[in-house]
């Protein structure tokens, strides 16, 4: 009988070191995300990418002189993205888009410098006015992106809209747009449910937008204000001259934000040369490949919707495919372990209950 409990007990020491093995490997092993090496300030939204983000995305716009330019990283979970042309016709200017295989236009730039991209943000309460124009489509993404040329015509236009009805009386994002002449404002909503524009300064300066409402800040994923804010904004905060706003720095930029993770990952990255009409377009954070697009040239063409990786060269594809596989891979790894944790408690569970059932058959 001594010899039997002795088993027992060795068995559950075993499974407890077993336990607490398997837990040491799932943190140390395999982290939630990936760290940012860019950036020494951390906060809780450095730890919070299992929490239901329907994607980060940080975007700016900059004017320094006769410089205009606008910069956005694409994060989500969707490796599936696309570049097409919406074509000019009577009523509508042309429009460059990127977006998702679902062709919702996620940013883009018009024929006349006018560019635009949004952020997701928790849903709001808004109002409606059912004696302004009633849309059949998105606002920003379609509407203002085509028939548009400045930020002072998008604001115009947003405001002569219903916003209320088309979207069910809730909104989830605000939208960043810029246009060439150095103009750039930040659309959403407000506490009360009212349509809120915060402009850049005029002249020389920039916005940056994140996932915090610009014009109620209590609406947003994460802190207030986030990590990426900080560090665009100080980064941006150094460029004083022409000379100093320069694509790569702008790239910098867009790298020192980029997300990389398991759910998460900024997917392509865009800068916008707003007064050359020229979009600098950059896959999966990788920095060191770009390709440069001629608006003009490009919405000529009149091609069919292309897959962003198609226009990279095969190391760069197979780059992001290779790291898109391992962060795959972590997830499959990640629920054998917890499968494994599992097994190993109900095994437990089930050792101290046949001791217990034998020390009472040994006290009769």
């Amino acid at each position: 009988m001594r010899n039997n409990i002795d088993k027992l007990i060795t068995i559950r020491l075993i499974g407890t070191y077993s336990i607490l093995f398997l837990i040491f490997i799932t943190y140390q092993c395999f982290p939630l995300r990936a760290s940012n090496p860019f950036s020494d300030e951390m906060s809780k939204q450095d730890i919070i990418e299992n929490k239901l983000f329907p994607g980060y995305c940080t975007i700016f716009s900059i004017s320094i002189g006769d410089s205009v330019f606008f910069g956005n990283n694409e994060d989500w979970k969707n490796p599936l993205t696309y570049i097409w042309v919406e074509p000019a016709n009577n009523e509508n200017y042309a429009v460059v888009y990127l977006g998702f295989n679902n062709f919702f236009a996620q940013g883009g730039i018009n024929e006349k410098g006018l560019a635009f991209d949004g952020n997701a943000l928790p849903y709001i309460q808004i109002d409606s006015f059912p004696d302004k124009l009633q849309p059949t489509e998105a606002i920003v993404n379609n509407i203002i992106m085509r028939k548009c040329a400045t930020v002072e015509e998008a604001i115009i236009m947003a405001t002569s809209y219903d916003w209320g009805q088309i979207y069910s009386g809730k909104f989830a994002g605000q939208f960043l747009l810029a246009d060439s002449t150095g103009d750039a404002v930040v659309i959403g909503f407000g506490e009360e449910g009212e349509l809120v524009f915060t402009r850049k300064p005029k002249g020389n300066g920039y916005i940056v937008s994140t996932n915090f409402n610009r014009a109620y800040h209590q609406n947003r994923y994460g802190d207030y204000p986030c990590r990426r804010y900080n560090i665009a904004s100080k980064m941006l905060q150094k460029i004083e001259t022409e000379e100093d706003l320069s694509i790569d720095f702008l790239a910098s930029i867009l790298d020192a934000v980029h997300e990389e993770g398991k759910t998460l990952n900024t997917l392509y990255s865009n800068i916008f040369d707003l007064k050359k009409r020229i979009i600098y377009l950059y896959y999966w954070h990788q920095f060191d490949q770009v390709v440069s697009i001629n608006v003009s040239e490009w919405i000529d063409l009149e091609s069919e919707p292309i897959l962003i990786e198609s226009l990279f060269n095969q190391k760069t594809v197979n780059n992001a495919n290779t790291e898109h596989r391992r962060y795959q891979n972590r997830n499959k790894k990640t629920l054998i372990i917890i499968a494994l944790t599992i097994i190993v408690l109900v095994s437990l569970i089930y050792l101290k209950k046949k001791i217990f059932r034998n020390k009472r058959k040994s006290n009769k």
